[in-house]
């Protein structure tokens, strides 16, 4: 027999049947002790009601049996309960004169009925129709052994088996079509359960992976520039050492001024990767020095086009100019060799653009994106974050111009 899953709670309303169809069997049985139909038998009569009725219940509160039956753990307990029953019912609890045909009758359909819910409710309808076989055959065969005056009301008797067999059949097959719904429903649930499980574990890598990228980025932002502006003036250091110690001088306590605003800076930032210039200065004045400190460095003429203040900006637009002028700027001290570098950063009603240019040595863009350069892509990756617009135009000798414009009306 394959083996198939108890439903929750059938157990539990098993005992509470075995319990009380015991009670109602000891009232049965005093009523028919105490008008005489048992004689001499009332006490085997309770000691077969009481012994029975415990050992249907220990065989469902045990866990042995379960184990050792396997599949067969309920069936053999349905089939005992049935059993049980009706030698009960034809044995001790029935009146000895074919009068009490319906009453007898009508106790069976209450001792029977609740083994049948279960049975609709763990199995199929097949299942239900040979319960009701069984309990109908061997129900005419309990009578024809212990009810000696049956032909006298045998109609009657066989009327009532008929509309319980029949009853059975309408009851067990709604419970079963209702259980074969609920079974279907669940195991729908349980595939949603499993797709959103699968989904949520996605999300998950994916926004590791975001995140991931972003701490990289800002790590880039923060302590790649630091290193590389430290680089540029040690080598500076390193050529003026002989021929001018005092400009050498000035420029490695330069140099050690960068190397300690990095640090702090690069420390904010893996504590709180934000760009930390913003909290305490805004976007235009952060802009502004990191500009001007630039300039400082390499001496290249800075033109400054900037308004007063901003207002109204989201703080993740600011972060994302920020990060993406921080590095076309160092981009452009490192690499450009420019003699002029322009930033100018203008606001409109719904528009926030800003714009980078130098008449540097250029580059091609082209070549920039095959190589992976990792500073074009963070600044694409961040541009994409807040949905805003970043083209880049340069050609070999012909300096860089960067655009930057966010739409704070799109959607």
């Amino acid at each position: 027999m394959k083996q198939v899953r108890l439903e929750s709670g059938l157990l539990m309303l098993f005992r509470l049947f075995a319990a009380a169809q015991l009670v109602l069997m000891l009232i049965n049985l005093h009523v028919h002790s105490a008008r005489g139909y048992l004689g001499q038998d009332t006490g085997l009569a309770f000691i077969f009601l009481v012994g029975g009725t415990l050992a249907l219940l220990a065989y469902l509160s045990l866990p042995w049996p379960k184990i050792r039956q396997g599949p067969f753990y309920l069936p053999v307990a349905l089939v005992y309960s049935t059993v049980f029953s009706l030698l009960a019912q034809y044995l001790f609890l029935t009146q000895p004169s074919g009068g009490g045909s319906e009453e007898s009758a009508w106790q069976l359909f209450l001792f029977l009925c609740v083994p049948l819910v279960l049975v609709s409710w763990q199995y199929g309808f097949k299942s239900i129709i040979l319960y009701c076989v069984f309990t109908t055959v061997l129900d005419l065969v309990l009578v024809r052994l212990t009810k000696t005056d049956l032909a006298e009301f045998e109609l009657t008797y066989h009327r009532l088996v008929l509309i319980r067999f029949i009853s059975f059949l309408m009851v067990g097959y709604v419970i079963s079509r209702i259980m074969q719904q609920l079974r279907r429903e669940r195991q729908a649930l349980q595939e949603v359960n499993q797709r959103l499980e699968g989904h949520l574990a996605t999300l998950e890598q994916l926004t590791v992976s975001r995140e991931r990228n972003r701490m990289a980025r800002e790590l880039h932002d923060t302590l790649a520039h630091t290193l590389s502006g430290i680089a540029v003036q040690l080598e500076a250091v390193n050529s003026l050492w002989v021929s001018d110690r005092e400009q050498a001088h000035t420029m490695l306590q330069r140099s050690l001024g960068v190397a300690r605003e990095g640090m702090t800076e690069t420390r904010k930032a893996i504590q709180a990767l934000r760009a930390t210039p913003l909290e305490d200065l805004g976007l235009v004045q952060a802009l502004r020095e990191y500009a001007t400190a630039a300039a400082g460095r390499t001496s290249f003429k800075l033109e400054l086009e900037l308004p007063e203040r901003l207002d109204g900006i989201p703080v993740e637009v600011e972060q994302c100019f920020y990060r993406i002028g921080q590095e076309a700027i160092e981009n452009i001290a490192r690499h450009a060799m420019a003699k002029s570098v322009q930033v100018r950063l203008t606001r409109t009603a719904c528009e926030l653009c800003m714009e980078i240019s130098d008449n540097g040595i250029g580059f091609d863009p082209a070549a920039a994106e095959a190589g992976k350069h990792f500073g074009l892509q963070g600044m694409q990756e961040r541009a994409q974050l807040i949905h805003a617009s970043l083209q880049i135009a340069s050609q070999p000798g012909q300096g860089t111009h960067l655009s930057l414009a966010w739409n704070g009306g799109a959607k």
